[in-house]
């Protein structure tokens, strides 16, 4: 079975982006993101007013995301300790280290809950 996510709006509306375009979802909105590009989201509040969502993921470890609007791509291996987010525009959390000449920063804390 191929990983999927599937996100509840618990309060307030958010807008998602869809690979065919924009929804608004509403408190009570359930949507499912399959896996893969059909899959692709991002998740956004355009309002003043708090939004608060609930994301379930069927995917397991190892696990790979590709975040096409900031030029990331997140890895997460077995280990919390080993998780990655690299990218041209990779955050600095955690500890920055060289490896193959290519700058990787391991995320030991939460994951990035948006790209």
């Amino acid at each position: 079975m191929d990983a999927v996510n599937i996100l509840l709006v618990v309060e307030g509306a958010v807008v998602v982006r869809l690979p065919d375009g924009e929804q608004t979802l509403e408190r009570g909105d359930l949507v499912c993101f399959p896996a893969g590009p059909a899959g692709a989201h991002k998740v956004m509040n355009r309002s003043a007013l708090p939004a608060r969502t609930l994301i379930f993921s069927s995917s397991r470890v190892p696990a790979v995301s590709v975040y096409l609007d900031s030029d990331k791509i997140g890895v997460w291996p077995t280990y919390e300790a080993d998780e990655l987010i690299s990218g041209a525009a990779a955050p600095s959390r955690g500890r920055t280290a060289r490896k193959g000449g290519s700058e990787r920063t391991s995320a030991s804390g939460s994951r990035a809950s948006s790209p």
